[in-house]
């Protein structure tokens, strides 16, 4: 083997070493973009569940109008799941609001509006994900 033929064969070594190293890096970040992508959607899913709970504790009478911002506001909660191994904090806030979503600055229980806001996060996740529902008291007259 001469020198031009072990050169051309390092040259080969480097560049087939440095596509691996490349193929490797992209193949990580796709990895992370994965997880991130289905840990947003599972605490998506948790806070809609959260919400959907109001929505069906008011549907079922469970749980009185007036009473929506005493019994959610300031909870936390703690969701392990057990398969992907990612343990979930839930924070929920209920207030007082207008008919845009604008809180109170005092508690009115006169107000017509009640916001309830979740914010779901993990390790791992990139940002929290927050969904907040406006709840309007109506009446039905006979």
């Amino acid at each position: 083997m001469n020198m031009m033929e072990m050169v051309l064969a390092l040259f080969a070594v480097v560049l087939f070493t440095s596509m691996a190293g490349n193929y490797n890096r992209i193949m990580i970040e796709q990895n992370d973009y994965l997880i991130n992508a289905t840990q947003h959607v599972q605490a998506t899913q948790l806070c809609h569940s959260v919400l959907d709970e109001v929505d069906a504790k008011l549907f079922s009478k469970q749980l009185n109008y007036e009473d929506i911002v005493t019994a959610y506001d300031g909870l936390s909660r703690t969701v392990d799941l057990n398969f992907p191994g990612d343990v979930y904090q839930l924070s929920i806030a209920a207030a007082y609001c207008d008919s845009v979503g604008t809180e109170y600055a005092e508690s009115d229980s006169l107000a017509y509006n009640r916001l309830v806001k979740v914010t779901a996060s993990t390790p791992g996740l990139r940002e929290p994900v927050r969904m907040q529902r406006i709840y309007l008291k109506i009446h039905y007259y006979n």
